[in-house]
């Protein structure tokens, strides 16, 4: 069959499970097909639906990356965002979350750890995914694949200054949590989307944003030397947060991060956890609350997460740099899909610009001025 009607076949497929009409159907598979992340863990739907029956013993009836169907896709996200995150649908009913590490960087032993750190955070009541099975991490083809429980209620609201003092309090939890071996010692706290390629502690973020950068520079002309350049230095003077305090972290902590009722939310996105520095997951949720230009959630963070853990006076000096780690490591993604996709990098656009630092000065004294009342 031609590559093209592999497509058409594909676009009638993912209609029929999600009940789309064609042409949307369509329209989103050619959307998930342009992410940068779509063939980073490629796998065999067709395959992967006889393991699961073979290894548990039940009827699939679907699976679908949870981005593919407009019913179980995530507040705010679009298809082809979470490729490797997929709905297993059984013949009843019940539904599972399953993630697969098919990248040739990917550690089996590494999903291991992502199954025994749900564990510790179950045997700490701590609101959490939680595994689907007794055993809950299999291996196919050399690859690990885990599958937890479906969380009802989608991704919350992030207007709600409630929903931001919540996650902060659940932040503040997570770091208070007792320090344990195994997994839970394990080096974490880095973005873990690129395929497994770097996975660690929050200052692989800057080898990875490194790696974007490179990978396109005998392609950048003089019209995005500037930006190149400019975004070069950021990310070789950057501050690596280490020396300061840690605690088990979790690598992308957001709303985004968060499944359920405000109230009664549980975190979700596991893989990239693991003890490392705890201000860089601080630093990404009070950058996020930021977006809106709201004062209100800023100090709700601030609030949520004072209720379990107080600052260190090298935590407050160093915020303003950490404020920016995240944002930088985006912004080297940016500026290496933009250069694929044949466009011309600015400096003033996305998460890194000119203004960015200001900006981060700003936010460091808005929260700093909230802890000190």
């Amino acid at each position: 069959m031609t590559k093209q009607g592999s497509f058409k076949r594909a676009a009638r497929e993912r209609a029929r499970v999600t009940g789309q009409r064609y042409t949307q159907a369509r329209a989103d598979l050619e959307l998930a097909n342009r992410q940068e992340f779509i063939n980073s863990r490629p796998f065999e739907q067709s395959a992967l639906k006889t393991h699961f029956e073979k290894q548990y013993g039940i009827r699939v009836h679907s699976i679908l990356p949870i981005d593919d169907d407009p019913a179980t896709r995530p507040r705010g996200s679009w298809p082809g965002h979470y490729p490797s995150t997929l709905v297993v649908s059984h013949g009843d009913g019940k539904r599972w979350i399953a993630r697969i590490f098919s990248s040739s960087a990917d550690r089996v032993s590494r999903v291991e750890g992502d199954a025994e750190i749900l564990h510790f955070l179950a045997a700490h009541d701590f609101p959490a995914e939680r595994s689907a099975n007794d055993h809950p991490v299999t291996v196919m083809d050399g690859k690990g694949i885990i599958v937890t429980e479906f969380i009802d209620g989608g991704r919350p609201s992030a207007e709600s200054p409630a929903v931001w003092f919540e996650l902060a309090d659940l932040l503040g939890r997570l770091h208070a949590l007792p320090a344990a071996g195994g997994a839970v010692a394990r080096d974490g706290g880095a973005e873990e989307t690129d395929g497994g390629f770097h996975v660690g502690r929050p200052k692989e973020d800057l080898a990875a944003a490194m790696s974007f950068l490179v990978s396109v520079e005998d392609r950048v002309n003089s019209a995005a030397r500037e930006k190149f350049e400019w975004l070069l230095e950021q990310v070789e003077t950057a501050d690596d947060a280490e020396g300061l305090p840690e605690a088990l972290t979790h690598s992308n902590y957001h709303p985004w991060a968060a499944v359920g009722d405000t109230g009664n939310l549980s975190i979700i996105g596991w893989a990239g956890s693991g003890r490392g520095p705890r201000l860089p997951a601080l630093a990404w949720l009070l950058r996020t609350a930021d977006e809106g230009n709201s004062t209100q959630s800023v100090a709700a963070v601030v609030h949520g997460y004072s209720q379990h853990i107080r600052l260190t006076d090298d935590e407050v000096g160093r915020l303003p740099a950490i404020l920016t780690m995240r944002p930088l490591w985006l912004g080297c993604l940016e500026f290496r899909m933009t250069i694929n996709n044949g466009g011309v990098p600015s400096m003033d656009e996305g998460w890194m610009r000119a203004d960015s630092h200001d900006r981060a000065e700003r936010l460091a004294a808005q929260a700093i001025a909230a802890i000190r009342r």
